[in-house]
């Protein structure tokens, strides 16, 4: 009964848990804000375009192409990344531009490999030219080839996975020719399937990051050498490498049946997936502590339950002793419902952000898909092993065809889940907060309080409430936490008697102190401190 007792409540609380509402950590890249601003009219010409965006942006191949109404060319050199922040791209433009509208087309790559697009426009001088139509935040979907690599790749894991489980944990009897057999070819087409997926990869972020000849080698290269996605590609080639040498090894020596020796290719096999972990929206979240073992955990027991299923149904095909191990595996697949119950919940908090997100956007209308078919397996399962206790009896091969087609299915589904955008992230909240001094208050505004460009207020009252405007010079200086390079730049008085800095000061989330130091006409300096947690990106 406990067995039974834990299949109920896995999947009832799987399908409870999946709409918990929680706090959006955007996954892919979204455009956060832009200098200039999408639709601004400017007096002068600005020197360059600058791109602030809610995540980290790969390296390679940043693009913002700049063109005026009859559609010429002015930027000027490439587009790159800022060298004191990832989340900012810019590029430089010409001297002297005339008065026109221009238009920005960017393309970026995002820190889970994601392509992301838009364009903005901005107008120079007096020009009689409408802006162009904008979308200032289009959020690419990875293209097919990704997800067909991606459903390879996955197959392939759940076939290794379960020939793993199978050896390492369920299966204690007598090897016969017919099953070593049998399992030399569920290897072969697990590891197969994987090397062309590791073969595809390169091709297809060459794709991804630059829209164009998936053949480029120099791009490859260009990948392999720079990239965090290319690095961790190669540690998949050589865990996949590691993991052959030793299936050759167990199968040369005839050890397939010595438990202890399974635990060497176990470790090469979670090294690969690992780094798979490493390669998707997880890696592009704000909670990557959290994100990236759950997407873990998450490849782990769907492949080892997917893949549990397709291997026994192939290895005990007239064995004596296939009752038995199945009832060996209906414990672990409970444990595997569990594991992806919980990694699934906590990643779809992550990126979904609320229970509106679940039904209003593609990437929640996927989640439901996912838990549909995840139900429905794992009801298969409930009775399938329900079935077994009860008669000492298989049941029909036909419902087990059924119930690892309908895996197979929540592979794809998955694999599509990977490149479909998540939810954009929520407007982000000002800094605000006022402190009193000895002569009155001093009021601090940051906005938009996030990784980036932001713009900082400072007012300064006294103690009847009244504005001072009586200072020679304002300062600000902030600091992140552990006291690291620090940045001091001046802030100037506006017309509402506000002193006013702009730039990219804030450049990692956290927590930060800011100085904030004034200098009255008559040299008494004020002093005050505050300090803002910068939320990540």
């Amino acid at each position: 009964m406990r067995s039974v007792y834990g299949w109920c409540v896995a999947l009832l609380a799987g399908l409870m848990l999946y709409f918990v509402p929680g706090t959006v950590a955007e996954a892919h890249a979204y455009l956060q804000s832009s200098t200039p601003a999408d639709q601004s009219e400017l007096k002068v010409a600005p020197e360059n375009v600058v791109l602030t965006f809610t995540e980290m942006i790969q390296n390679e191949y940043p693009s913002i192409i700049v063109r005026d109404s009859k559609g010429d060319r002015v930027e000027k050199g490439k587009a790159f990344i800022h060298p004191e922040n990832d989340h900012v791209v810019e590029v430089a433009l010409q001297d002297g531009l005339a008065d026109d509208v221009y238009s920005a087309e960017w393309r970026v790559v995002s820190a889970d490999g994601h392509p992301v697009s838009g364009v903005i426009s901005f107008k120079v001088g007096k020009t009689s030219q409408a802006f162009v139509t904008t979308n200032a935040a289009n959020n690419a979907t990875a293209s097919w080839p990704s997800t067909v690599m991606k459903v390879i790749l996955y197959i392939g894991f759940s076939l290794i996975a379960g020939v793993i489980l199978f050896f390492l944990a369920l299966y204690r009897g007598e090897i016969s020719a017919g099953m070593r057999r049998k399992t030399v070819w569920l290897l072969g087409a697990g590891l197969g399937l994987v090397l062309l997926g590791l073969l595809l990869f390169l091709p297809v972020q060459v794709q991804i990051y630059t829209g164009g000849d998936v053949w480029n080698f120099d791009a490859m290269l260009a990948i392999i050498r720079k990239a965090s996605i290319g690095h961790l590609w190669l540690i998949q080639v050589a865990a996949f490498v590691l993991l052959v040498v030793s299936f050759a090894v167990m199968l040369g020596k005839e050890w397939f049946g010595r438990v202890w020796i399974w635990t060497l290719p176990a470790v090469f096999f979670a090294v690969i997936l690992f780094a798979k972990a490493m390669q998707g929206h997880a890696a592009g979240s704000a909670s990557k502590s959290v994100a990236i073992p759950m997407d873990f955990v998450h490849l782990v027991c769907a492949s080892a339950w997917v893949g549990g299923i397709i291997v026994l149904f192939v290895l005990l095909a007239k064995e004596a002793s296939a009752s038995l191990v199945w009832s060996r595996f209906s414990p672990f697949a409970a444990v595997f419902v569990a594991g992806i119950i919980v990694s699934g919940l906590l990643m779809s908090v992550i990126n979904l952000g609320s229970m509106a997100s679940l039904f209003t956007t593609d990437y929640g209308r996927v989640i439901l898909l996912k838990i549909a078919l995840f139900a429905l397996m794992g009801g298969l399962g409930l009775v399938h092993y329900l079935y077994m206790r009860n008669t000492g009896k298989l049941v029909s091969g036909k419902t087990v065809i059924a119930e690892f087609c309908v895996g197979l299915v929540l592979l794809g589904v998955a694999a599509v889940l990977t490149n479909v955008q998540t939810p954009p992230p929520k407007p982000p909240e000002a800094f605000s907060e006022k402190t009193a001094t000895k002569t009155g208050f001093v009021s601090l505004k940051i906005m938009p309080a996030v990784v980036g460009d932001n713009t900082f207020l400072v007012v300064f009252t006294d103690s009847d409430g009244q504005v001072r405007t009586d200072f020679q010079k304002v300062t600000l200086t902030a600091i992140p936490r552990g006291n690291k390079k620090s940045s001091t730049f001046e802030a100037k008085k506006n017309a509402q008697n506000q002193y006013v800095a702009t730039g990219l000061y804030l450049n990692a989330p956290g927590r930060w102190k800011l100085e904030v130091h004034a200098l009255t006409e008559d040299f008494v300096p004020i002093d005050e401190a505050f300090t803002v947690t910068i939320k990540g990106n």
